[in-house]
């Protein structure tokens, strides 16, 4: 049975002393908790790499040529949460077991290749720069924006998807979805999670999309952080108890080697104030109403 797993980025704002839940996702299959320390590990090394300033500035134009109107009502800081989101499908889609089903046909039948060559070719008949990336995950990030820009673009697609469901659809070699993050998913069972984890991203306040830290919290299916009340739960057995505790203890050994930046929702209240949205609606998963000027255009 594969381990599923809900995810939340939430954007700490020291300008404005404010959080934002930024960019929420589902992820089928491999969702466990070191498998979301692994993926801390390799966002931490991309913002370190690029010294907090990852090309954010590619979404957030995308989204504000492509949505229009619709680009005000994202969430706060919704770009810069949204960039991680995909170099996270960056880095799944370069696993050697994607696309497997496509490896016997011809090169010009594989519908990995045919995407590739029509994002390539459009962006350089359009001169779209940079065109290219030596980073593998942002290269990909990058093929990612060129579908929006020119392959899928949003018009062909807002009157019956949502933002989320485009933004997932851009980093898919077609319309199936395969086991990972898959943001905008209608059919997910959200309450059939194992674990839920917290991203909690800092932002400088001086520089537009600069990240300054990155830390995570662990959390059961309720929402409660892996490391706390692991015995006082009316409803655990003993046995239960006693596995909370050794993996709380394997977790914790995982974090502190990798000297992992852990942090809490509860730590957050205390420290920011909670920006409400209503981009996510009563469900997380609602689309946000078209304009008429823009459903016009569409």
């Amino acid at each position: 049975m594969s381990t599923r797993g809900w995810y939340e980025y939430h954007v700490m704002d020291p300008a404005t002393n404010r959080r934002t839940l930024a960019m929420q996702f589902y992820k089928w299959g491999d969702a466990i908790p070191k498998h979301a320390l692994d993926e801390w590990r390799m966002l931490s090394d991309q913002i370190d790499n690029a010294g907090g300033l990852l090309p954010v500035v590619w979404l957030d134009d995308l989204l504000r040529q492509e949505l229009g109107e619709l680009y005000a009502r994202l969430p706060t800081h919704f770009s810069v949460a949204a960039f991680l989101f995909l170099i996270q499908r960056a880095e799944e889609e370069q696993s050697p077991l994607r696309n497997w089903e496509f490896r016997d046909l011809p090169k010009e039948e594989r519908p990995d290749y045919r995407l590739g060559f029509a994002i390539g070719k459009a962006m350089a008949l359009a001169g779209f720069q940079p065109c290219k990336h030596p980073d593998r995950l942002l290269g990909r990030v990058l093929a990612f924006i060129g579908a929006g820009h020119f392959v899928r673009p949003w018009r062909d697609y807002g009157l019956t998807w949502s933002v989320l469901q485009w933004l997932q659809y851009l980093t898919q070699v077609s319309l199936k979805h395969e086991m990972g993050s898959i943001a905008g998913d209608l059919t997910a069972p959200i309450r059939d999670v194992s674990y839920r984890y917290r991203f909690f991203i800092w932002i400088d306040p001086k520089t537009p999309f600069k990240i300054t830290r990155l830390a995570v919290e662990l959390c059961d299916p309720d929402g409660g952080d892996l490391f706390v009340d692991l015995e006082d739960h009316p409803d655990k057995s003993a046995t239960q108890a006693e596995y909370d505790r050794e993996r709380a203890n394997r977790l914790m050994d995982l974090m502190t080697k990798g000297n992992v930046d852990r942090f809490s929702l509860k730590e957050a209240d205390e420290t920011f104030n909670y920006a409400e949205d209503s981009f996510w609606g009563p469900r997380c998963h609602e689309r946000p109403p078209l304009s008429p000027a823009l459903a016009a255009k569409c």
